[in-house]
């Protein structure tokens, strides 16, 4: 039996960090402040659909950064 490491390969966690500081960087007030306006966007506020759309991107790319078998070796 072929034994799993559960640990990341040191070319993801770069990856990870900067995602972290994008995702700051979009939740942050002065990006969030010009959703904040009474605009709507196919029937939700502009503000919701920024959130979960930038929500799901970062969970999109995180998820393919944590998967790509290319950087395991």
């Amino acid at each position: 039996m072929g034994q799993t490491s559960y640990f990341m390969s040191d070319k993801k966690i770069p990856k990870l960090v900067g995602l972290f500081f994008l995702g700051i960087l979009l939740f942050n007030f002065p990006i969030i402040n010009l959703f904040r306006k009474d605009q709507f966007v196919s029937g939700f506020p502009a503000l919701y659909a920024y959130f979960f759309l930038v929500w799901l991107v970062l969970i999109i790319f995180i998820a393919r950064t944590v998967r790509s078998k290319q950087n395991d070796k």
